[in-house]
């Protein structure tokens, strides 16, 4: 409530019961959990609060799995490869590989689609006079185009998933094809838009698709964390040959 201070001594939460001898996880026992859940389902169950229908822990899956890893060039990757050559605790570099991540203008373009979506769906307008307005007005449309990929190659398995309805999915492909004619053919939507209309579909809310898509680019950090402490030399930093010095700039 507005105006109100924070209770620092009393904690609530409908996530997980912990008791003597006894863990639970939104009313599952945590012993059903571990023997018959997948983890897509784990997920949906601790961040929704309910059991995911077979195309909801589908759509989960494929978020997750799209989401694991895009090689040392995504910032993420880099940062994270970067501190776990310093040779510190692995969760510190994957927590620094995080961080990147959420930058609008890496992981969380994902969430800002989201949103762009969701505004699209609920103005009286069509989506494709909206987003010719849009663009009229110069704005930057997040969730197309790639600096690597004319086409993204996960953008198809996760439109295909099939997830009903299909509402997110079939306004996002039209908000590409508003942005091709107006902006050209490498302006395909990539996977942060797919991943969007995909989770919006599956009923999240806008701000909770970075969650899903922070949980799979983790299982890739630490991948990339591993790879770096043993296979590397320590201390990754750019080499001195590649550093311009720019003589009395500000």
């Amino acid at each position: 409530m507005s105006g109100t201070r924070p209770n620092l001594e009393h904690w609530r939460t409908s996530i997980t019961l912990v008791e003597q001898n006894r863990i639970v996880y939104r009313g599952v026992p945590i012993e059903d959990v571990i023997e018959s859940w997948s983890f897509p389902a784990t997920v949906w169950l601790l961040i929704q609060g309910t059991r995911p229908s077979e195309d909801q822990e589908d759509a989960i899956r494929r978020v997750l799995v799209a989401a694991c890893d895009h090689g040392p060039a995504a910032p993420s990757i880099a940062a994270a490869r970067v501190v776990a050559s310093t040779r510190g605790a692995p969760g510190v570099a994957v927590a620094a590989g995080m961080a990147a991540f959420a930058g609008p203008a890496h992981g969380g373009a994902a969430s800002a689609c989201a949103e762009l979506l969701v505004e699209l769906a609920e103005d009286a307008r069509s989506a494709g006079e909206q987003t010719r307005a849009r663009l009229g007005r110069g704005e930057r449309l997040p969730g197309f185009g790639h600096p690597y990929h004319a086409r993204d190659p996960r953008v198809p398995g996760l439109l295909e998933a099939p997830l009903e309805p299909r509402r997110y999915r079939d306004l996002v492909r039209t908000v590409e094809a508003e942005v091709i004619a107006a902006k050209g053919d490498r302006l395909h939507m990539n996977a942060d838009a797919a991943v969007a209309a995909l989770l919006l579909d599956a009923g999240l809310r806008p701000r909770a698709v970075d969650l899903i898509t922070t949980i799979g680019r983790c299982v890739g950090l630490a991948a990339h964390v591993e790879e770096e402490e043993t296979r590397e030399q320590p201390f990754r930093a750019p080499s001195l040959e590649s550093i311009e010095y720019i003589e009395g700039e500000r």
